[in-house]
């Protein structure tokens, strides 16, 4: 079974970047706003970009919300270094881990490569597009992307990160925090949790 990761913004701050660090790195390379990794979610590796750790930061602005262990931006993982132990092994062949830090030490951000659209693996007979080019039910040939530990899907600008279910026991057994974990694919929004959503 498949599920779609989504992150807890009722519980768990979202990260920011660090803007001088960003715009001092981008402006250097001189490639516009299009390769900027703040704002480019497309699959895309920045290992010879940058040569510094990212800084991330959580600003509390809810005194109920807490730092997450993982966080999701654009379709990419943040990963502290507790789930960075934990998911490594399953999917480090699977994208680029980009070191980083954030309030309470070392963490790393980490680039799923696998897209679903380059294995033709949306079923178009049995998922459902709405008006508005969304899909209000989607299903996956799981065969085509059943050596995935995580993917995502160009339709919806690379945003959504999908995963097999050894990432969801993973996440579970290790209690990481910071994520809604459905089996409805289309499921993008928290607050439109199915009955099968939870929190980690």
């Amino acid at each position: 079974m498949l599920y779609t990761l989504i992150n807890d913004f009722d519980n768990y701050e979202t990260l920011c970047f660090d803007e001088e660090q960003t715009s001092r790195v981008f402006d250097n390379l001189g490639e516009g706003v299009d390769s900027e990794i703040h704002f480019n979610g497309v699959p895309h590796s920045y290992k010879k970009l940058i040569k510094e750790p990212l800084i991330f930061t959580f600003p509390i602005e809810d005194k109920k919300c807490q730092i997450p262990d993982l966080n999701l931006h654009l379709g990419r993982l943040f990963l502290n270094k507790k789930s960075y132990n934990v998911l490594y092994p399953l999917i480090k062949n699977d994208g680029e881990f980009l070191p980083a830090t954030y309030e309470k030490g070392e963490a790393y951000f980490f680039i799923p490569f696998h897209v679903a659209e380059n294995v033709d693996a949306i079923n178009k007979e049995l998922s459902v597009e709405n008006e508005w080019n969304y899909f209000d039910h989607l299903v996956f040939d799981e065969e085509k992307v059943k050596n995935w530990p995580l993917f995502r899907m160009k339709k919806n600008g690379y945003k959504t990160v999908y995963c097999q279910e050894n990432i969801k026991e993973a996440i579970e057994q290790a209690d990481l925090k910071g994520l809604y974990i459905t089996n409805d694919l289309a499921n993008i929004f928290p607050e439109e949790q199915s009955s099968h959503s939870k929190p980690n």
